[in-house]
């Protein structure tokens, strides 16, 4: 869950506008990535999760907050940060940013724990110049929702490798080579299309 108070998700919310308006990584400005602006907005605009400060500690203000899937943020994420080398921004810009990195960083590390520095590697790895991250995004995401909680550890790392135009080489080799515990690209590719199933718990 992303969660912020009213003025740093409305920042969040207006940069991402700017970014998709003017990033020319973004090829459908109605894509995947402006889902995050309109996730944020819902959370300030009180329609998603609301956190009450805890008691006696009235003066830390009422949070807002929005269920995100980690395959998407992490993709969204990359784009966003990605886009900042091509156009002109501003320290508005750097600093919801790089705070939404930190934010991301921290939870990775609480998710995910010892495969947290693999998973921040595959992350940055990821090439939003590269039309396949649109276009396997929601494939990735609905398997990741069909994944049980232990599989979405497990699994993690390949399925952001397997956003990589060189996957399906990447996974040949691999597999020649006798290593196990990855992912098809028949397989992911399976969800394409396909609605996100409920995640399970």
């Amino acid at each position: 869950m992303l969660i912020g108070d009213y003025g740093t998700l409305k920042v969040l919310h207006e940069v991402i506008h700017d970014v998709n308006e003017r990033s020319p990584l973004i090829r459908d400005v109605e894509g995947f990535f402006i889902g995050l602006a309109y996730d944020v907005r819902k959370a300030f605009e009180r329609q998603r999760e609301i956190i009450e400060p805890p008691r006696n500690f009235e003066e830390q203000g009422v949070q807002y907050g929005v269920k995100i899937l980690w395959p998407v943020l992490l993709a969204q994420h990359r784009i966003l940060r990605t886009s900042l080398a091509f156009i002109d921004s501003g320290k508005k810009h750097q600093a919801i940013t790089y705070a939404l990195e930190w934010v991301i960083e921290n939870a990775l590390q609480d998710d995910f724990e010892g495969l947290a520095p693999l998973i921040k590697d595959r992350w940055l790895q990821l090439d939003p110049q590269s039309p396949v991250l649109e276009e396997k995004i929601g494939s990735r995401a609905a398997q990741f929702c069909a994944w049980s909680k232990s599989e979405r550890k497990r699994y993690m790392v390949n399925l952001l490798e397997s956003l990589s135009s060189l996957y399906s080489l990447i996974y040949k080799m691999r597999e020649k080579s006798g290593e196990v515990g990855m992912i098809s690209p028949e397989q992911y590719d399976e969800w394409i299309g396909q609605e996100c199933p409920d995640p399970k718990v």
